[in-house]
């Protein structure tokens, strides 16, 4: 922690301490990160999720509380790692987080449960550097101008073309580098395409498990087995976990169908890394210029 906070103190002694945030403590809740927030004056939980283009708002959650927010007259189609699926779109709904009081748009989705009301994507993401320290459950908002992240960068990592989320080039069992989507709201180590692994046969060289995997529009069957290391900026971690879709699954990421294991901007996208990695380090990320920085204490 003490080198991140250094360089961050020293840049914004320049600037005035009105470019940093207070520390928010968050919930870290079976891998993701939660806040406190108010959604059409009831109480919730929202989940920060990098990994996300929109914001979304919980259908259990409205069915709950019986709210009532005002909807676009057309429907959008939402792109989940498992499918494919129309989902109701909200305008203006009523908001209070971070001591503010705003109107916000949303994307009806399912996740979590009741008391989840919200995840936060792009559309606030992008609005500032966000600096999460997972050791210690707490976050802060800072000013793009307030920090230069292009020079304290340690990540290999840049905005995806098209798409516009972080994907971060990472090292598996020395073997193979591919690039991931940054995902905060993904509780996951890595969540893998199938046809990695085939290619260099984890899948028969170490234990495999079954089990299933939940996205927002629902849920796949996986198979998931350990890696001994995985290079992860100036960090290699040791035993991390890999899932991947069980045989004959497509695991779209977030794509378009059509970019699916093809290069988006001369990057291929292999799929997302999350939570079972991100806990161990405070990460600070530039969301609108693809820029990242990890610590570990």
């Amino acid at each position: 922690m003490r080198t991140i906070l250094i360089i961050i103190s020293f840049i914004f002694s320049a600037s005035a301490m009105a470019g940093v945030s207070a520390w928010v403590p968050f919930e870290q809740d079976n891998g993701h990160i939660r806040v406190k927030v108010t959604i059409e004056g009831v109480e919730g939980w929202a989940i920060m999720d990098s990994g996300a283009n929109i914001n979304g708002i919980n259908q259990a959650f409205i069915e709950k509380h019986g709210l009532t927010p005002k909807q676009h007259r057309s429907k959008i189609k939402v792109k989940g790692v498992h499918g494919v699926k129309e989902r109701i779109a909200y305008r203006d709904v009523k908001t209070e987080m971070f001591g503010q009081n705003l109107e916000l748009d949303y994307v009806e989705l399912n996740f979590g449960g009741e008391d989840t009301a919200i995840i936060l994507g792009a559309p606030v993401l992008e609005q500032y550097v966000l600096q999460f320290d997972y050791p210690n459950s707490r976050m802060r908002f800072v000013d793009h101008d307030s920090i230069d992240m292009a020079n304290v960068k340690n990540l290999p990592m840049r905005p995806r073309r098209g798409i516009g989320d972080p994907i971060v080039k990472v090292s598996l069992n020395g073997e193979t580098e591919v690039w991931l989507i940054l995902d905060t709201g993904s509780n996951s180590g890595v969540y893998l395409n199938r046809e990695v692994a085939e290619d260099h046969g984890w899948l028969e060289k170490f234990p495999v498990t079954q089990g299933i995997s939940r996205g927002v529009n629902t849920t796949g069957n996986v198979d998931m087995f350990r890696i001994p290391t995985l290079g992860f900026g100036p960090f290699l971690l040791e035993n991390v976990g890999i899932t991947v879709p069980e045989a004959g699954v497509n695991a779209t990421f977030g794509e378009a169908e059509d970019e699916l294991n093809t290069r988006v901007g001369s990057v291929r996208v292999d799929g997302l890394i999350g939570y079972d990695v991100l806990q161990h380090f405070i990460l600070t990320i530039d969301y609108k210029f693809g820029r990242g920085h990890i610590h570990a204490e």
